[in-house]
Protein backbone atom coordinates (compact mmCIF):
# COMPACT_ATOMS: atom_id res chain seq x y z
CA UNK A 1 0.00 0.00 0.00
CA UNK A 2 1.35 3.40 -0.96
CA UNK A 3 0.56 6.76 0.52
CA UNK A 4 0.18 10.02 -1.33
CA UNK A 5 3.31 12.12 -1.48
CA UNK A 6 3.35 15.18 0.71
CA UNK A 7 3.98 18.41 -1.15
CA UNK A 8 6.03 20.83 0.96
CA UNK A 9 4.55 24.31 1.20
CA UNK A 10 1.79 23.79 -1.39
CA UNK A 11 0.62 26.94 -3.15
CA UNK A 12 -2.93 27.87 -2.06
CA UNK A 13 -4.42 28.32 -5.54
CA UNK A 14 -7.27 30.85 -5.58
CA UNK A 15 -10.76 29.65 -6.42
CA UNK A 16 -13.26 31.37 -8.66
CA UNK A 17 -16.78 31.36 -7.25
CA UNK A 18 -18.32 32.88 -10.36
CA UNK A 19 -17.47 34.28 -13.79
CA UNK A 20 -14.14 36.08 -13.76
CA UNK A 21 -13.59 39.51 -15.27
CA UNK A 22 -9.90 40.36 -15.44
CA UNK A 23 -7.07 41.72 -17.54
CA UNK A 24 -3.54 40.34 -17.38
CA UNK A 25 -0.10 41.38 -18.59
CA UNK A 26 2.20 38.54 -19.58
CA UNK A 27 6.00 38.46 -19.37
CA UNK A 28 7.96 38.71 -22.60
CA UNK A 29 8.69 35.72 -24.79
CA UNK A 30 11.94 33.93 -23.94
CA UNK A 31 12.23 32.61 -27.49
CA UNK A 32 11.96 36.09 -28.97
CA UNK A 33 14.20 37.69 -26.34
CA UNK A 34 17.13 35.33 -26.83
CA UNK A 35 16.90 35.48 -30.62
CA UNK A 36 16.80 39.29 -30.48
CA UNK A 37 19.85 39.41 -28.20
CA UNK A 38 21.88 37.08 -30.39
CA UNK A 39 21.02 38.86 -33.65
CA UNK A 40 21.83 42.20 -32.03
CA UNK A 41 25.28 40.87 -31.08
CA UNK A 42 26.18 40.16 -34.74
CA UNK A 43 24.48 43.25 -36.20
CA UNK A 44 26.17 46.24 -37.83
CA UNK A 45 25.39 48.63 -34.98
CA UNK A 46 23.78 49.00 -31.55
CA UNK A 47 20.23 47.74 -30.98
CA UNK A 48 17.61 48.20 -28.28
CA UNK A 49 15.54 45.29 -26.98
CA UNK A 50 12.39 46.50 -25.23
CA UNK A 51 10.20 44.47 -22.87
CA UNK A 52 12.80 41.70 -22.74
CA UNK A 53 12.04 38.79 -20.48
CA UNK A 54 14.13 38.84 -17.31
CA UNK A 55 14.88 35.23 -16.48
CA UNK A 56 17.85 32.99 -15.84
CA UNK A 57 17.91 31.86 -19.48
CA UNK A 58 17.96 35.39 -20.89
CA UNK A 59 20.54 36.48 -18.32
CA UNK A 60 22.73 33.56 -19.39
CA UNK A 61 22.36 34.57 -23.04
CA UNK A 62 23.30 38.17 -22.23
CA UNK A 63 26.29 36.96 -20.21
CA UNK A 64 27.44 34.62 -22.99
CA UNK A 65 27.33 37.36 -25.62
CA UNK A 66 29.16 39.71 -23.25
CA UNK A 67 31.86 37.10 -22.68
CA UNK A 68 32.28 36.76 -26.45
CA UNK A 69 32.90 40.49 -26.80
CA UNK A 70 29.60 42.31 -27.17
CA UNK A 71 28.25 44.78 -24.62
CA UNK A 72 24.80 43.94 -23.28
CA UNK A 73 23.42 46.55 -20.89
CA UNK A 74 20.45 45.10 -19.00
CA UNK A 75 20.45 47.69 -16.22
CA UNK A 76 17.41 49.58 -17.51
CA UNK A 77 13.96 48.65 -18.69
CA UNK A 78 15.25 48.74 -22.27
CA UNK A 79 18.27 46.55 -22.95
CA UNK A 80 21.01 47.94 -25.21
CA UNK A 81 23.25 45.61 -27.20
CA UNK A 82 26.43 46.92 -28.80
CA UNK A 83 28.27 44.40 -31.00
CA UNK A 84 31.94 43.85 -30.30
CA UNK A 85 34.86 42.02 -31.81
CA UNK A 86 34.79 38.32 -30.98
CA UNK A 87 38.44 37.72 -30.23
CA UNK A 88 39.43 36.63 -26.75
CA UNK A 89 39.16 33.18 -25.23
CA UNK A 90 35.95 32.78 -23.25
CA UNK A 91 33.96 30.37 -21.11
CA UNK A 92 30.19 30.19 -21.56
CA UNK A 93 27.85 28.97 -18.83
CA UNK A 94 24.77 27.47 -20.47
CA UNK A 95 23.02 26.76 -17.18
CA UNK A 96 19.84 24.95 -18.23
CA UNK A 97 19.28 27.14 -21.30
CA UNK A 98 18.98 25.12 -24.48
CA UNK A 99 19.06 28.29 -26.57
CA UNK A 100 22.44 29.24 -25.11
CA UNK A 101 23.89 25.75 -25.59
CA UNK A 102 22.69 25.54 -29.21
CA UNK A 103 22.48 29.12 -30.52
CA UNK A 104 25.77 30.50 -29.21
CA UNK A 105 28.30 27.94 -30.59
CA UNK A 106 27.72 28.91 -34.27
CA UNK A 107 28.36 32.54 -33.28
CA UNK A 108 31.35 31.57 -31.13
CA UNK A 109 32.83 29.97 -34.24
CA UNK A 110 33.33 33.52 -35.57
CA UNK A 111 35.69 34.26 -32.68
CA UNK A 112 39.43 34.18 -33.11
CA UNK A 113 39.77 32.52 -29.72
CA UNK A 114 38.73 29.30 -28.02
CA UNK A 115 35.30 29.29 -26.38
CA UNK A 116 34.52 26.61 -23.78
CA UNK A 117 30.90 25.65 -23.07
CA UNK A 118 29.47 23.91 -20.01
CA UNK A 119 26.35 24.11 -17.90
CA UNK A 120 24.34 22.55 -15.12
CA UNK A 121 24.86 18.78 -14.73
CA UNK A 122 21.46 17.97 -16.28
CA UNK A 123 22.42 19.85 -19.46
CA UNK A 124 25.09 17.26 -20.23
CA UNK A 125 22.25 14.88 -21.09
CA UNK A 126 20.58 17.22 -23.60
CA UNK A 127 21.39 16.85 -27.30
CA UNK A 128 23.57 19.29 -29.19
CA UNK A 129 25.68 16.86 -31.23
CA UNK A 130 23.97 17.67 -34.54
CA UNK A 131 24.95 21.34 -34.21
CA UNK A 132 28.55 20.41 -33.41
CA UNK A 133 28.64 17.94 -36.31
CA UNK A 134 27.29 20.63 -38.65
CA UNK A 135 29.94 23.11 -37.49
CA UNK A 136 32.66 20.56 -38.18
CA UNK A 137 31.20 20.16 -41.66
CA UNK A 138 31.63 23.91 -42.13
CA UNK A 139 35.29 23.70 -41.19
CA UNK A 140 35.05 24.66 -37.51
CA UNK A 141 37.28 22.86 -35.01
CA UNK A 142 35.17 21.44 -32.18
CA UNK A 143 36.53 19.48 -29.22
CA UNK A 144 33.82 17.54 -27.40
CA UNK A 145 35.64 14.31 -26.58
CA UNK A 146 33.21 12.49 -28.91
CA UNK A 147 30.41 13.11 -26.40
CA UNK A 148 28.12 15.07 -28.69
CA UNK A 149 27.24 17.22 -25.70
CA UNK A 150 28.55 19.41 -22.91
CA UNK A 151 31.27 20.20 -22.10
CA UNK A 152 32.83 21.17 -25.43
CA UNK A 153 35.12 23.84 -26.87
CA UNK A 154 34.86 25.79 -30.12
CA UNK A 155 38.26 26.79 -31.51
CA UNK A 156 37.57 29.82 -33.68
CA UNK A 157 39.79 31.27 -36.38
CA UNK A 158 37.94 34.57 -36.85
CA UNK A 159 35.82 33.41 -39.78
CA UNK A 160 33.67 30.52 -40.99
CA UNK A 161 33.58 29.56 -44.66
CA UNK A 162 29.96 28.41 -44.54
CA UNK A 163 28.30 26.24 -47.16
CA UNK A 164 25.88 23.31 -47.12
CA UNK A 165 25.21 21.10 -44.11
CA UNK A 166 22.87 18.15 -43.71
CA UNK A 167 21.63 17.29 -40.24
CA UNK A 168 18.88 15.45 -38.40
CA UNK A 169 16.83 18.02 -36.49
CA UNK A 170 14.12 15.60 -35.39
CA UNK A 171 15.25 16.04 -31.77
CA UNK A 172 15.00 19.85 -31.77
CA UNK A 173 14.17 22.65 -34.20
CA UNK A 174 16.82 24.68 -32.35
CA UNK A 175 19.50 22.79 -34.30
CA UNK A 176 18.33 24.53 -37.47
CA UNK A 177 17.68 27.93 -35.90
CA UNK A 178 21.18 27.90 -34.39
CA UNK A 179 22.86 27.72 -37.79
CA UNK A 180 20.47 30.15 -39.47
CA UNK A 181 21.00 32.84 -36.83
CA UNK A 182 24.75 32.96 -37.47
CA UNK A 183 24.70 32.04 -41.16
CA UNK A 184 24.67 35.55 -42.65
CA UNK A 185 28.05 36.21 -41.01
CA UNK A 186 29.64 33.18 -42.68
CA UNK A 187 31.68 33.88 -45.81
CA UNK A 188 29.35 31.91 -48.09
CA UNK A 189 26.24 31.92 -45.94
CA UNK A 190 24.72 28.61 -44.94
CA UNK A 191 22.41 26.09 -46.61
CA UNK A 192 20.80 23.86 -43.97
CA UNK A 193 19.06 20.65 -45.00
CA UNK A 194 17.12 18.37 -42.67
CA UNK A 195 17.27 14.61 -43.20
CA UNK A 196 15.26 12.65 -40.68
CA UNK A 197 11.88 12.37 -39.01
CA UNK A 198 9.66 15.48 -39.00
CA UNK A 199 11.15 18.52 -37.27
CA UNK A 200 9.28 19.39 -34.06
CA UNK A 201 8.10 22.92 -33.40
CA UNK A 202 8.43 24.25 -36.95
CA UNK A 203 6.82 27.57 -35.87
CA UNK A 204 10.01 28.35 -33.96
CA UNK A 205 12.01 28.05 -37.18
CA UNK A 206 9.45 30.37 -38.79
CA UNK A 207 10.12 32.76 -35.90
CA UNK A 208 13.86 32.62 -36.60
CA UNK A 209 13.35 33.23 -40.33
CA UNK A 210 11.00 36.16 -39.70
CA UNK A 211 13.45 37.83 -37.32
CA UNK A 212 16.35 37.35 -39.74
CA UNK A 213 14.33 39.06 -42.45
CA UNK A 214 13.58 41.94 -40.09
CA UNK A 215 17.35 42.38 -39.86
CA UNK A 216 17.66 42.53 -43.64
CA UNK A 217 19.00 39.00 -44.01
CA UNK A 218 18.00 37.11 -47.15
CA UNK A 219 16.48 33.72 -46.29
CA UNK A 220 15.05 31.16 -48.71
CA UNK A 221 12.69 28.68 -47.06
CA UNK A 222 10.63 27.87 -50.16
CA UNK A 223 11.68 24.22 -50.22
CA UNK A 224 10.56 21.76 -47.56
CA UNK A 225 13.27 20.76 -45.09
CA UNK A 226 15.74 23.26 -46.53
CA UNK A 227 16.69 26.74 -45.36
CA UNK A 228 19.30 28.95 -47.05
CA UNK A 229 20.78 32.14 -45.58
CA UNK A 230 22.73 34.41 -47.91
CA UNK A 231 25.93 36.05 -46.67
CA UNK A 232 25.75 39.72 -45.83
CA UNK A 233 25.38 42.28 -43.08
CA UNK A 234 22.88 41.89 -40.27
CA UNK A 235 21.14 45.23 -39.96
CA UNK A 236 20.79 46.68 -36.46
CA UNK A 237 17.09 46.65 -35.54
CA UNK A 238 15.32 47.62 -32.32
CA UNK A 239 12.91 44.96 -31.04
CA UNK A 240 9.87 45.19 -28.79
CA UNK A 241 9.39 41.71 -27.38
CA UNK A 242 5.88 40.30 -27.57
CA UNK A 243 4.29 38.78 -24.48
CA UNK A 244 4.79 35.03 -24.19
CA UNK A 245 1.45 33.81 -25.48
CA UNK A 246 1.92 30.27 -24.17
CA UNK A 247 1.63 31.76 -20.67
CA UNK A 248 -1.88 32.94 -21.52
CA UNK A 249 -3.30 29.40 -21.42
CA UNK A 250 -4.28 29.19 -17.72
CA UNK A 251 -5.87 32.65 -17.75
CA UNK A 252 -7.88 31.98 -20.90
CA UNK A 253 -8.88 28.58 -19.52
CA UNK A 254 -10.14 30.32 -16.38
CA UNK A 255 -12.40 32.50 -18.49
CA UNK A 256 -13.61 29.46 -20.42
CA UNK A 257 -14.55 27.32 -17.41
CA UNK A 258 -16.20 30.14 -15.45
CA UNK A 259 -18.01 31.76 -18.37
CA UNK A 260 -16.14 34.98 -17.70
CA UNK A 261 -13.89 37.36 -19.60
CA UNK A 262 -10.10 37.71 -19.51
CA UNK A 263 -8.26 40.36 -21.51
CA UNK A 264 -4.63 39.59 -22.35
CA UNK A 265 -2.90 42.92 -22.89
CA UNK A 266 -0.72 43.56 -25.96
CA UNK A 267 -1.69 40.39 -27.81
CA UNK A 268 -0.04 40.88 -31.23
CA UNK A 269 -2.24 41.01 -34.32
CA UNK A 270 0.38 39.00 -36.23
CA UNK A 271 2.92 36.68 -34.65
CA UNK A 272 5.00 33.58 -35.23
CA UNK A 273 4.48 32.37 -31.67
CA UNK A 274 2.85 28.92 -31.47
CA UNK A 275 0.81 30.15 -28.50
CA UNK A 276 -1.29 32.25 -30.86
CA UNK A 277 -3.15 29.03 -31.73
CA UNK A 278 -4.87 29.27 -28.33
CA UNK A 279 -7.39 31.64 -29.92
CA UNK A 280 -8.38 29.07 -32.53
CA UNK A 281 -8.49 26.23 -30.02
CA UNK A 282 -10.79 28.14 -27.67
CA UNK A 283 -13.00 29.19 -30.58
CA UNK A 284 -13.39 25.52 -31.55
CA UNK A 285 -14.46 24.86 -27.96
CA UNK A 286 -17.23 27.41 -28.35
CA UNK A 287 -15.61 30.26 -26.44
Amino acid sequence: MTTAATIPDPWPAPRAHGPVDASVSLPGSKSLTNRALLLASVADGPSVVRRALRSRDTALMARALTDLGSTVDTSGEDWVVTPGRFGADAAVDCGLAGTVMRFVPPVAALSSGSVAFDGDPHMRKRPVGEVLHALRGLGVEVDDGDRGGLPFTIHGTGAVAGGTVVLDASASSQFISALLLAGARYDHGVDVRHDGKPVPSLPHIDMTVAMLREHGVEVDDSEANRWSVSPGPVRAVDHTIEPDLSNAAPFLALAAVTGGTVLVRDWPSQTTQPGDSLREILALMGC
